[in-house]
């Protein structure tokens, strides 16, 4: 049996396949070049099982793979499989559903801290050389004061970044799956009252969660930080637009580590350059990597990350393990547990809700 691997697996869960399989680490995960679709096709003809990462693996290499009976992906969602082709085949599609949604739920109170606190223009500032004293020879500790305060005096740092307290606020939750059920605990621990709007919920979670569950028109007029966790579809395209934007506080920021498109780009250059939010913190974009010309980039009032949120050393782990899990099983014939594609009594489809940002 052969395995060709494409994503980014542990060795030490790739232990686990050494001797039941030959495996062929090639692509995005053993050279950080993804591979074209020819060379897929290539890499597939005598193949029996594909774990793949970032690569399309569309309907054309499917069909002409005659050994594939099996496919991974590392992602919480495959969007870059043709799955219809797959099932046409018979072929399973595992996938590794809430593997970065740890990652991505830390990184969304990160963001959510830094535009109520103003961290990163405050960082950038410093960098700058803005409110900086004179040099100095030394820096022995002898001199130092028991209490030291920054100037107050003038356009002071402590003046100019006088942010908001996250405590006994409202934070509005478009999304609640994986990753916004844990941004929901966590922001809890910050003392925050949390509200959502999902309508594919399933009835008494957002109990067990203790988040009211409401309308958007309801979440927008109520919440003080709105943050984004809403897969991409038909219906969640352009979901906050320009009527969205005019139901929002003034006071109010808006956090996206979902996708971009989300988000109608324009309502929220007009929102920002406006003043009729306060403030966004944004880790995705309609264009990636991010023009340098974007308007975004001149805002003072915006946080921008360039997609890090489901990036930590503890994701590839996580999503090895799933996946070799799942692989084992299908070895031996046994049950699978994160089967994307053919029907499986362990697979539970969210459609509203994102379980990944990468």
């Amino acid at each position: 049996m052969k395995i060709i691997i494409t994503s980014k697996l542990t060795e030490n869960q790739l232990d686990r396949l050494r001797g039941k399989a030959e495996l062929v680490e090639t692509g995005w995960g053993k050279t950080g070049n993804m591979l074209t679709e020819d060379e897929m096709s290539a890499a597939l003809m005598d193949a029996d099982i594909l774990l793949v990462g970032y690569e399309n693996v569309p309907s054309r290499v499917i069909l002409n793979a005659p050994r594939l009976k099996l496919i991974g992906c590392s992602r919480s969602n495959p969007v870059n499989i043709d799955t219809v082709a797959a099932t046409q085949r018979g072929i399973p599609v595992l996938y590794t559903p809430g593997r970065n949604a740890n990652a991505a739920a830390e990184f969304t109170m990160g963001l959510m801290l830094s535009a109520a606190r103003h961290i990163g223009q405050a960082f950038h500032a410093m960098k700058s050389n803005q409110y900086l004293g004179e040099p100095m020879d030394h820096f022995s500790g002898a001199d130092v004061k028991e209490d030291v305060v920054w100037t107050l005096d003038g356009p002071s740092p402590y003046k100019l970044f006088r942010g908001v307290e996250l405590c006994n606020r409202t934070l509005g939750l478009v999304g609640l799956g994986n990753i916004g059920t844990r941004v929901a605990k966590l922001a809890q621990a910050f003392g925050m009252r949390v509200i959502a709007f999902d309508p594919y919920l399933a009835p008494g979670r957002a109990h067990e969660l203790n988040v009211e569950m409401v309308s958007l028109d309801d979440l927008l007029l109520q919440a003080d930080v709105i943050s984004i966790h809403c897969k991409v579809s038909k219906e969640t395209m352009g979901l906050l637009g320009p009527r969205e934007f005019s139901l929002m506080k003034p006071t109010a920021y808006l956090i996206n580590t979902a996708r971009a498109v989300i988000v109608d780009q324009a309502s929220l250059i007009d929102a920002l350059k406006n003043k009729k939010i306060a403030g966004a913190a944004m880790d995705v974009y309609w264009y990636e990597p991010l023009p340098s010309n974007h308007p975004l980039l001149s805002m003072d009032n915006v946080t921008l990350t360039p997609h890090l949120g489901g990036s930590t050393v503890d994701v590839p782990e996580r999503h090895s393990k799933m996946l070799v899990d799942d692989v084992l099983a299908w070895m031996e014939g046994r049950r699978l547990e994160r089967v994307y594609n053919l029907n499986s009594t362990s697979t539970i489809k969210i459609p509203f809700s994102a379980d990944s940002i990468k």
